[in-house]
């Protein structure tokens, strides 16, 4: 939904929300389907952003109402940002406060942190996501049937078998937890747009930050060995540590499953964007390729 069809000043003074005078509202980058604004003025520092209704095949999807659930549980543990409003509606409207900070630069032990005070948020009304590495792979089938034959060939030869591993606890985890949804400020460092979180197995956030995908995709190098492992000792927990160990190749399946469907979807209509998920395919790949 391109941004100049909302009004976002027009629209919440309409929705009974009257934020003063002498606002203005700067759109801001980084959403592919989302019309997102900075609503600043007469002391307030405000985020809009409007759903898109219209949504392709994600493993990413729009969900405006758990956004703003997870706003509420995660902003009390420094871990999100603070809400102000929520419109529901045929195309919601999200307000929050707008967190002033700079994106990730580094700061492995700050990341740790951030995912250990999302562990205590309550779970319950977030969708539940799979856990196991057969329904993992299972998910993954979907991105695989959109994709050419030529990727579809690439993605089996390196498909991991299934093993079965012990049931844990969900917890609330954000699922797009690349480096450029991290922003650190004086509060500390939280996660930005949650509009796709679930409860789940913490191993996925952590997988999700490591991953040399989601690294390329937010235009970051990939961590190295050394890092990841720095990352994995700040977490200090090695029930989990020990799960990722078996678990990670079953999500980087899933991921260079979703980057090679995304990169021939995009080929004409965002080529820079296809482009990056070109290069994260090829990572993931390569990491699965030593695996199989």
């Amino acid at each position: 939904m391109a941004s100049e069809a909302f009004e976002p000043i027009a629209f919440l003074r309409a929705a009974g929300l009257h934020p003063g005078g002498n606002l203005r509202a700067k759109p801001l980058s980084g959403g592919y389907l989302n019309a997102v604004f900075r609503l600043r003025g007469d002391g307030l520092d405000w985020v809009v952003k409007r759903f898109a209704v219209d949504q392709p095949p994600s493993l990413y999807p729009n969900l405006p109402g758990a956004e703003h659930l997870a706003l509420q549980r995660l902003s009390p543990l420094h871990a999100a940002p603070r809400p102000v409003a929520f419109f529901p509606g045929d195309a919601p409207v999200l307000v929050y406060e707008f967190f002033t900070g700079e994106e990730w630069a580094g700061d492995l032990a700050a990341v740790a942190a951030l995912l250990r005070r999302i562990r205590r948020a309550d779970i319950s009304g977030f969708r539940d996501v799979p856990m196991q590495p057969r329904d993992i792979l299972d998910q993954a089938e979907i991105f695989v049937a959109h994709c050419s034959a030529e990727f579809q060939d690439r993605l089996r030869a390196v498909r991991p078998a299934p093993v079965t591993v012990p049931e844990v606890a969900r917890s609330v985890i954000h699922t797009d937890l690349g480096p450029g949804n991290l922003i650190a400020g004086a509060e500390g460092l939280i996660a930005i747009d949650w509009q796709c979180p679930a409860a789940g197995d913490p191993v996925e956030d952590l997988v999700a930050f490591l991953s040399p995908a989601f690294q390329i995709l937010y235009g970051k190098t990939p961590l190295s060995v050394a890092e990841e492992q720095s990352l994995l000792a700040e977490y200090g927990d090695d029930a989990v540590v020990a799960r990722l160990a078996v678990l990670r190749q079953f999500y980087d399946w899933r991921m260079a499953a979703y980057c090679a469907m995304r990169s021939e979807q995009y080929a004409v209509t965002r080529p820079e964007a296809a482009a990056r998920y070109r290069v994260a395919h090829a990572a993931l790949f390569a990491r699965l390729e030593t695996k199989a």
